[in-house]
């Protein structure tokens, strides 16, 4: 015979593994103003950790990951000075191999960090896997992630490009967190 408390630790343990099951499957929405602290976090992420290129007058930054399904996720960064910063983050293979690449974000900020345009996003665990990486702890790759790529070599090697000393920066994020 099972006791009562016992009974209530099993309960406890199931209601908890149903909740998991429910925010996997649909997971909480985010409104345009934590996509724009994500976005913006991201972008300082990638601008610290990715490499850098320019072709002038745009400056350019990529981080990339392996995925644990296969393919990539891409993080890339276009800032053109005075104007505006847009990131997108992509997959490449996986289950988008069929296609070529699928955006999973695409946010366009001013120069004064707000979006400038419409951001598009599709709501899922691939910024779950993201946001892991923007938590002060080792940055530890999350069970999508399988580990850091290297930024192809070619796309620092287009025509006109040279490689960016540190001397540009994104200025219209760097001190807009809110």
């Amino acid at each position: 015979m099972i006791s009562t408390v016992e009974l209530q630790r099993i309960l406890s343990e199931w209601r908890l593994r149903l909740q998991r099951v429910k925010d996997i499957l649909q997971p909480p929405s985010w409104n345009e103003g934590e996509w724009r602290q994500f976005s913006q976090a991201l972008a300082l992420l990638v601008h610290k950790h990715g490499k850098s290129w320019i072709i002038d007058p745009n400056v350019y930054w990529d981080l990339r990951w392996r995925l644990q399904d296969g393919g990539e996720l891409v993080c890339q960064i276009e800032h053109i000075p005075g104007e505006k910063t847009s990131l997108v983050v992509a997959q490449n293979g996986g289950f988008a191999t069929t296609v070529g690449s699928y955006t999973w974000l695409w946010a366009e900020f001013n120069m004064e960090g707000q979006f400038s345009r419409d951001p598009y996003w599709v709501d899922g665990t691939w910024k779950d896997a993201l946001t892991a990486l923007l938590l002060p702890l080792d940055r530890q790759s999350s069970y999508l992630l399988a580990g850091r790529t290297e930024t192809p070599e070619a796309l620092m090697l287009q025509d006109g490009a040279r490689p960016n000393d540190g001397s540009y920066t994104m200025a219209s994020l760097s001190d807009k967190q809110e």
